[in-house]
């Protein structure tokens, strides 16, 4: 719209190519202080003001034209087109409503007129196409139900070919995640691709914040929930590596822009290939694969170019590094070795003068906790804490979360610092625990050592069975 422009386009004039036509003198704006008073001039002093404008810019094409066609009659063409006076966008909306152009309709100018004119014509197309899509036949309940059903067209069956690769398809919800967050590498394992797609419907997924201009999010895949089944960044072998890094490519391939040839998945390409290239890298994976992902992380974050020699400075370190490692592992290997040797070759430690304590971790379970019950000591020790078969208390030794029997009840005694205790740290009698009144031990009748270690009474000891079901 003409008067939008607070410059204006004068009207040309002939001069020779040689000879450029001097800079445009301005008709309306001439300074800062005019425009501030055009500013702020009401609605229909502008309106006067830009057909008054109007008139005398045809007068000057006029002028022009006619100096073009006889320059013997018309010695001086018409001097360059004066700028409208800019309207505020609101004012010039409200002339898309009839009634307030009929309150300024002897001030309407040319170019305000067209414009309402290109308006008008435009709300009546949108209108013609929402009427034409309202007009098209509704189904009915029972014709919906059908079209859902037989919703399949085998037509669209793709044939198999012998000898080319399996080439997945990269469904919709892989594009708008992209967009919005770096999906991980390992989403593009085949057999993830294929998950994809068949449960695609039923995936887990988020909804983001909107775009600036936009008031609604998308719903996109929840990569940290996915991950969980399709792995993280850094746990693939380098043979999945290489399948992903190929199927990857593929899809940022799919992504590049109409009109931009491979611009924006050659970086892909560059930067995958400059791994598959190397000639130790299989055997350098381990070390490699955390600056790949650093420099495709970079990539997605930051949107720069591939630098070669970035990657080839991060890869000779890499193998620096492998190296330094290797020999270290060695060096240890060695020392190992010696002190393997001088322990079996006669070395030995000198003897104390006072004579060994026995200590209850030293010794066997069977002699630790005995069986009881009249039992071989051949057969497998029951534990005095859990009463489960297969190991000894010892097993729950300074456990930090609480023991459950079988059946989901919390257990009453525990192990603690070598010795089995009350839940209170109370010693218990192992031996009474195990034989019951049967049993030697030093307590003699001392009924506080002599509790059951599954509920803390005193009148059955623990492997009685009374409290508790026996092992089977």
């Amino acid at each position: 719209m003409v008067q939008d422009n607070d410059i204006g386009a004068g009207t040309a004039t002939e001069a020779p190519n040689d000879n450029p036509p001097p800079p445009r003198v301005p008709r309306t704006h001439i300074n800062p202080a005019v425009i501030q008073v055009l500013k702020s001039l009401p609605l229909i002093s502008i309106l006067q003001k830009n057909k008054e404008i109007e008139s005398k810019n045809a007068e000057r094409a006029l002028k022009t034209l006619n100096h073009t066609l006889d320059k013997d009659a018309y010695p001086v063409p018409g001097s360059d087109a004066a700028s409208l006076v800019t309207l505020d966008p609101e004012d010039r909306n409200r002339f898309k409503v009839p009634s307030f152009v009929s309150s300024f309709r002897d001030y309407i100018y040319s170019s305000l007129a067209k414009w309402i004119a290109d308006e008008d014509l435009k709300d009546k197309e949108d209108l013609k196409l929402k009427r034409k899509a309202n007009d098209e036949p509704k189904l009915t309940a029972e014709e919906a139900r059908i079209a859902k059903r037989r919703c399949m067209n085998g037509k669209n069956l793709v044939p198999w070919i012998v000898g080319v690769p399996w080439q997945t398809k990269f469904p919709q919800s892989l594009f708008d995640t992209e967009g919005c967050v770096a999906v991980p590498l390992p989403f593009f394992l085949n057999e993830n691709l294929e998950i994809l797609n068949v449960e695609a419907a039923t995936l887990p997924t988020v909804k983001t914040n909107p775009n600036p201009g936009e008031t609604k999010g998308i719903a996109i895949l929840d990569v940290e929930k996915l991950a969980a089944r399709f792995g993280k960044e850094l746990s693939l072998t380098c043979s999945q590596w290489t399948e992903a890094a190929g199927n990857m490519y593929l899809f940022q391939k799919e992504r590049d822009a109409v009109d931009t040839g491979d611009s924006h998945s050659d970086w892909y390409n560059d930067h995958f290939n400059f791994y598959l290239s190397q000639r130790l890298k299989v055997k350098l994976y381990d070390a490699w694969k955390a600056d790949e992902l650093k420099f495709r992380q970079e990539h997605w974050a930051s949107y720069g170019a591939f630098e070669g020699y970035r990657y080839e400075q991060s890869f000779r370190l890499s193998e620096k590094h492998h190296e330094t490692m290797a020999e270290i592992r060695e060096m240890m290997t060695a020392t190992n070795k010696v002190q393997l040797s001088r322990d079996g070759g006669g070395y030995q430690a000198p003897k104390s003068k006072y004579p060994p304590r026995s200590r209850l971790s030293d010794r066997s379970p069977s002699s630790s906790f005995p069986s009881g019950s009249g039992r071989p000591s051949s057969l497998p020790t029951d534990c005095l804490i859990c009463g489960e078969r297969g190991h000894d208390s010892r097993r729950h030794g300074n456990s930090t979360t609480r023991i459950k029997f079988k059946d989901g009840k919390p257990t009453w005694a525990k192990h603690s610092n070598r010795a089995l205790v009350t839940p209170d740290d109370r010693v218990l009698c192992v031996n009474w625990s195990v034989k019951g009144s049967n049993a030697v031990c030093a307590h003699g009748k001392d009924e506080r050592a002599h509790l059951c270690s599954f509920c803390g009474q005193n009148d059955h000891h623990a492997f009685s069975w009374t409290c508790r079901p026996p092992p089977n």
